[in-house]
């Protein structure tokens, strides 16, 4: 009877161990492991907030070997790669790792970089002037007039060593082509003494609203004046000569203005029932942004019999 039953449950284990086989093949060709290489942001972990890390890579490239059947909700944000930085005070770190945690069912195959020269610094903030920096070149016969900025001033923060770099912040304007005033948004940039750019830094704000005015290049000239009469004399009389003194105005204006303008056009003179010669001051009109050399002008006009 044992004999029978051991005859009994031999093929039974034989077709187990088969099936187990079997199994495993399947899942190999079915589901195969995979590898693939994602690019993930490197954190920094338990550092002394009086502290500030620098020389950090900004990412770091990670490749991993898992089952195809996963690699499909993979993703990168899955993958964490950081550096720990318990108990450090500032100085130098060379060859610091860069740690990497996956889920439990992935490999790490490598990590590119996987160590760096590390930098503690300790931490500061510093107060900066905005000033603008223009660049290119406005349309001819204009040029910048005024700039402010909103706000005024910039906060940098970061390592002590980038922030006694940090001379001046600046926000770059680009006048090409402009002739009218004109609102933008820039971003800041934080430069040393030599013009370079300090990177690392926080900039608070990073952008600032900036108000540019421009103004036209002005010109100084003489317009012959004119001036006509209005209404109708009293009944027998006649409009005769009319004379101005001095006959030209010396102004002073946008060069525009002397390209719209060959005379300048003077209020005219009422002569309703008028039967004898009118001698009256007038106004010379001021060109808007510019000035008169003498601002009135004595104008005459004779009425004749008709």
């Amino acid at each position: 009877m044992k004999w029978t039953r051991m005859e009994w449950w031999f093929p039974k284990l034989l077709c187990l161990i088969a099936a187990c086989a079997l199994w495993v093949y399947v899942m190999n060709e079915q589901n195969p492991m995979m590898e693939n290489t994602y690019t993930v942001p490197v954190e920094t972990r338990n550092l002394d907030r009086s502290l500030v890390a620098t020389n950090v890579p900004d990412s770091v490239k990670v490749k991993i070997r898992m089952p195809r059947s996963d690699m499909v909700y993979m993703r990168s944000d899955n993958i964490k790669a950081y550096v720990d930085l318990s108990g450090m005070t500032d100085g130098d770190y060379p060859n610091t790792p860069i740690l990497v945690s996956v889920p439990s069912d992935e490999t790490v195959i490598s990590v590119s970089p996987q160590h760096f020269n590390l930098n503690v610094d300790t931490y500061a903030v510093k107060t900066l002037p905005a000033k603008v920096q223009a660049f290119g070149t406005p349309e001819t016969n204009f040029s910048l007039d005024s700039t402010k900025v909103t706000p005024d001033t910039i906060t940098i923060a970061g390592s002590s060593s980038k922030i006694a770099q940090a001379d001046r912040a600046v926000v770059s304007v680009n006048l090409a082509g402009k002739e009218k005033d004109f609102t933008e948004f820039d971003s800041v940039n934080v430069l040393d003494k030599d013009g370079n750019t300090v990177t690392g830094l926080d900039i608070m704000p990073s952008q600032v609203k900036v108000m540019v005015k421009m103004k036209e290049e002005m010109k100084t000239g003489n317009l012959p004046l004119h001036i006509e009469t209005k209404g109708e004399p009293a009944k027998g009389y006649k409009v005769g000569r009319i004379s101005l003194t001095p006959p030209v105005a010396t102004i002073r204006a946008p060069i525009s203005y002397f390209e719209k303008n060959t005379t300048l056009a003077l209020n005219p003179i009422d002569v309703t029932g008028v039967s004898r010669t009118i001698h009256q001051m007038v106004n010379i009109p001021v060109p808007l942004g510019g000035s008169v050399a003498v601002p009135r002008v004595t104008v005459t006009v004779e009425i004749e019999e008709d």
